[in-house]
């Protein structure tokens, strides 16, 4: 018996006793060479074969001998234990002692893997591990393995959402926020509606019903209209969000069909009531003053004017970056010269053409409507018919609908928009020169005759 230190010397002398030992083993001329039959007639193991060639010594291991072992001076001492196939000693020169095991499946190259150090884990737990690892790997199996894949899916678990509102909540900071330029109302509807209802759910026990049920309260106890369908939309949402990420098989809500209960808005102002929202925005100080005017003069979403930066201006030429608009394409603007005049009055002290503190834009249309609401005495109608009234006027103007629909930044429709790259800017600067002009004449601050558009459509 040998206890071998890796150096090249004792591998030599190792070799000699290994090639003895097999021959031993397994040739018949050993009889005839030694004029006896070799003492021990059993086969060694191929696991004990495959030790001496890693170049380790095999015992039967105890714990007196695993205390009192001697440290080599250098390289790594391995000791076989002859009790366990594959379990490994491995002693260092700073006196560590650590187990290891090596292992082969069928038709496999060897693999070895270590499994925490003496005394920590005893001799017989490390002997018990050794064994079934080499029973598992027996029946072609990689106990080690399987054991991280079962880590790694209880460690992914650990993150997987549990309940609805858990999802909600993911959802909300991790795409949302982020991702959308209103993610903050998303939050707000999931507070408000979804989470009372479904919340406390498990997600993987979410049925259809379950969302379906919440949809109907919403419409027949709550009496809303618009909000069912949105509502259905961001739980829709959120649940493929969760899928795409196997969170959960399948979507549950995902073959629940819009509600039809959503009557487009048609609230056009007429001219006296656009005339008497101007004027309410008069009354202002700015920056609502000026806001209100930009909405009329641009025809832009509330959001888009709300959050304008100084930058995104040059010349007369505004620049509607993607990323702060719904169509999620530059929309390059041209700017009438009235509404240029109102935006040379306002301050530039910080990013923001409308703002407060100029740190954060404009925030406060809630405020503002109520108080045009009051002031001008005009009722049914939100910002946005606002920008209905534009586009009305541009057709009342003669406009033609290709200029109009890019003044507002909608969409093309057909193969115009993948064939027609025209920017339509000379177009458009008429388009909103000419709607400026109508403004001025409807407020009275503008003559009859400035309101006269040729006939050609533009």
């Amino acid at each position: 018996m040998f206890i071998v230190v890796r150096r090249n010397s004792q591998l030599r002398s190792h070799a000699v006793a290994e090639h003895t030992l097999l021959e031993k083993t397994y040739s018949p001329s050993f009889a005839l060479v030694h004029g006896k039959p070799p003492r021990d007639k059993s086969p060694v193991s191929p696991q004990r074969v495959l030790d001496m060639r890693q170049g380790s010594s095999a015992r039967r291991l105890t714990d007196r001998y695993l205390q009192t072992v001697t440290p080599p001076s250098t390289g790594r001492l391995e000791i076989l234990d002859a009790e366990a196939p594959g379990l490994v000693l491995r002693v260092t020169p700073n006196g560590v002692r650590s187990w290891a095991i090596r292992y082969r499946l069928k038709g496999q190259a060897q693999r070895r893997a270590t499994f925490g150090s003496y005394p920590a884990v005893s001799l017989s737990d490390a002997r018990t591990r050794a064994k079934t690892i080499a029973a598992a790997a027996a029946h072609g199996t990689d106990l080690l393995a399987r054991e991280a894949h079962e880590a790694a899916e209880r460690r992914a678990a650990a993150g997987r959402p549990v309940s609805v509102a858990d999802l909600l909540d993911r959802y909300v900071e991790d795409h949302c926020l982020p991702n959308q330029r209103r993610g903050s109302l998303t939050e707000r509807l999931f507070v408000m509606h979804v989470k009372p209802a479904i919340g406390e759910i498990l997600l993987s026990a979410l049925r259809r019903a379950d969302v379906v049920e919440m949809l109907d309260d919403l419409q027949n106890r709550k009496g809303l209209r618009a909000q069912v369908n949105r509502v259905r939309s961001q739980v829709v949402a959120a649940l493929n969000w969760a899928v795409e990420r196997e969170w959960i098989e399948t979507n549950p809500a995902s073959t629940i069909r819009r509600r039809k209960l959503e009557a487009p808005r048609e609230r056009v102002l007429s001219h006296e009531e656009l005339r008497a929202v101007w004027y309410a925005a008069d009354t202002l100080s700015d920056p609502g003053r000026s806001y209100v005017k930009a909405l009329i003069l641009t025809g832009q979403r509330r959001d888009e004017i709300r959050c304008m930066r100084w930058d995104e201006i040059s010349g007369s030429l505004w620049t509607l970056p993607k990323e702060r608009n719904k169509g999620k394409r530059d929309h390059a603007l041209p700017l009438a010269p009235a509404l240029i005049e109102v935006l040379e009055q306002l301050p530039k002290a910080g990013p923001f053409v409308f703002t407060v503190n100029q740190e954060r834009p404009y925030a406060g249309l809630r405020r503002l409507k109520e108080i045009l609401d009051r002031k001008s005495r005009v009722t049914g109608w939100v910002l946005h018919d606002i920008r209905r009234t534009v586009r009305s006027g541009l057709s009342e103007l003669h406009i033609s609908e290709e200029v109009a629909e890019r003044v507002l930044n909608h969409a093309q429709k057909g193969l115009g928009k993948v064939y027609d790259r025209h920017s339509y800017i000379n177009e458009m600067r008429i388009a909103l020169d000419a709607w400026a002009k109508h403004v001025a004449f409807i407020v009275g601050l503008g003559e009859e005759g400035e309101n006269v558009v040729p006939i050609r459509a533009l």
